[in-house]
Formats: C-alpha cells, structure tokens, sequence
C-alpha cells in the first residue's frame, strides 16, 4: 500500500472509517476523535521527532540507539538482535 497524500488513496477518510469499523471501533468516538483534531499536536510532535532522527520510510527500527536502515534479510535483524541480548546478558 503507498500513501497518495492527505485524504487520498488507501488512507482516505473513507477508508480510515472503514478500517476503524473493521477493527471494532465504536464508530462514534472515532468520528469525534477525527473531527476534533484532538491529538494532532501530538502526531505532528512525533512526526517531527521522527524527522530529526532521519526516519524516512516505515518500518524503521532503532536498536540501542542505532538506526537499522532496511534490510530485507530476517537474518540480518535476528542477529543484531540476538548481539544486543548477549550484550544484556553479558
């Protein structure tokens, strides 16, 4: 799925709606949450944040501080995964 812009292709208002009613939302609070712009603040604190530590591409992941850049190897994560814990563990 790619993301087309605001209110636009697969995350569309009516899409988002639909999803939300998918997943069992109540559909009331949810159409108040959207209208509201309730947490807007916050998504834009995050998005910026997100920025000045470069996340550029979903998913990213950080592991002790290091961004993992896209790997599309399981194996590569399992391993930095499993060094990390043997780190823990000492």
């Amino acid at each position: 799925m790619n993301w087309d812009g605001v209110n636009q292709g697969t995350y569309s208002d009516e899409n988002l709606r639909i999803f939300a009613e998918m997943t069992g939302l109540f559909l009331s609070q949810y159409d108040e949450c959207m209208s509201s712009g309730k947490y807007l603040a916050k998504i834009a604190e995050d998005r910026d944040a997100a920025q000045e530590l470069g996340v550029n591409s979903t998913p990213t992941l950080f592991l002790n501080g290091e961004k993992l850049e896209n790997n599309p190897d399981y194996g590569y994560y399992r391993v930095r995964l499993e060094e990390a814990l043997a780190e823990v563990d000492g």
